[in-house]
């Protein structure tokens, strides 16, 4: 019940029906004071339109309070006067924790009402936004799926009509190109539908340092300037092939936000956890771009405009991988200075090294 405690006074607009209840309970006050005899009207009318109003404006739950406690005590107060006079038995008083319990009843039905209203507006505007996402993916997708086809197309009805040999081969390049990057596409989409299922990964402690190396071996055909920065000792839970991948998007980032006069640098660093980073001295990103290159075809304003070649999948799938291990994914990046990527993973507990034969014949012979 903590938002609606939050929520002002409900229909600012009708405030004017509090303040008319407010005249409205002071007149019947002031008529169980003159009509003693008859003061059970006046007392009913307070209670039951107070229960009334607020169940159609609830308040909050201080000011509630605070008119219920002075209702209980002004009507309590009113009927100790009339029994002293003798106008009224004792036994009244009893009405007052009866026409409390009642109004808080309402309370209780009423704020429950409105937490359960107020859940439902939240999961539909979650849902909308589910929608809302699921409909720009579809067209994003629909867009990224459809352009390698047209070309390859266009290029194999060209290859079709060709006589010349060597544009036979340009083309036939081409073609094969864009089916490459349609299948490239098609793997990073299934894995990302793959993400929720149970089977998406399968850990075991694995050391980060050779997972680098690989990397680097891979891309050192890539010219650029290759570096292997700090690589302490670690062991981390995780799929090596996972998180291999993870790393190859990052760097094929990297490439594709850098020249051949750029470094891009690899290492991993124990750091409250485990720094898998993968650094360069590109283009950098834009600060309003950082939110928007995690999703799903997101892509940097300033990368389009360098026009470099990708899909937009990449960092998702990084994001998507390091939040299967338990880890997230992190930037840092400056425009014309660079940018740093790390996936931050929990250290994996190393067991206790096996003992050696001498070692076990030693402790054999101690016992």
């Amino acid at each position: 019940m903590t938002r609606p405690d939050r929520w002002a006074w409900p229909a600012r607009g009708l405030v004017w029906v509090d303040i008319a209840w407010a005249i409205f309970a002071v007149i019947n006050l002031l008529g169980m004071l003159v009509f003693a005899t008859w003061e059970t009207v006046p007392f009913h009318f307070i209670w039951v339109s107070i229960t009334i109003l607020y169940g159609f404006r609830v308040w909050r739950l201080q000011p509630t309070l605070s008119v219920l406690g002075a209702i209980i005590v002004l009507t309590g107060a009113i009927l100790i006067v009339d029994i002293r006079r003798g106008t009224q038995p004792l036994d009244e008083l009893t009405e007052v924790p009866l026409m409390s319990a009642m109004f808080l009843a309402m309370v209780w039905h009423a704020r429950r009402r409105l937490v359960a209203t107020e859940a439902m507006r939240r999961v539909s505007d979650e849902n909308l936004r589910l929608l809302e996402r699921e409909r720009r993916f579809i067209q994003n997708a629909s867009h990224e799926l459809r352009t390698p086809i047209t070309v390859a197309i266009g290029h194999a009805e060209l290859l079709q009509r060709a006589t010349n040999p060597s544009r036979m081969a340009a083309d036939a390049r081409v073609v094969v190109e864009e089916l490459n990057r349609l299948r490239r596409l098609s793997n990073r989409l299934l894995l990302l539908a793959a993400a929720e299922d149970p089977d998406f990964l399968h850990k075991k402690p694995i050391e980060v340092e050779p997972v680098l190396v690989n990397a680097l071996h891979r891309w050192s055909p890539t010219p650029r300037q290759w570096r292997l920065g700090v690589t302490d000792e670690v062991m981390v839970d995780a799929d090596a092939d996972r998180l291999a991948l993870a790393i190859d998007a990052l760097v094929e980032n990297a490439v594709k936000h850098t020249t051949p006069h750029d470094w891009i640098e690899l290492s991993v660093r124990r750091n409250n956890g485990v720094e898998i980073r993968v650094a360069d001295s590109g283009t950098g990103i834009p600060a309003e771009d950082l939110d928007r290159i995690f999703e799903r075809f997101g892509r940097s304003d300033a990368g389009r405009k360098v026009g470099t070649d990708g899909i937009g999948l990449g960092l998702s799938i990084v994001k998507t991988i390091a939040e299967a291990h338990g880890g997230r994914l992190r930037v840092r990046s400056e425009v014309g200075k660079g940018t740093e990527f790390d996936i931050v993973l929990s250290e994996a507990r190393q067991a206790a090294p096996a003992a050696s034969p001498a070692e076990l014949g030693t402790r054999l012979g101690a016992r």
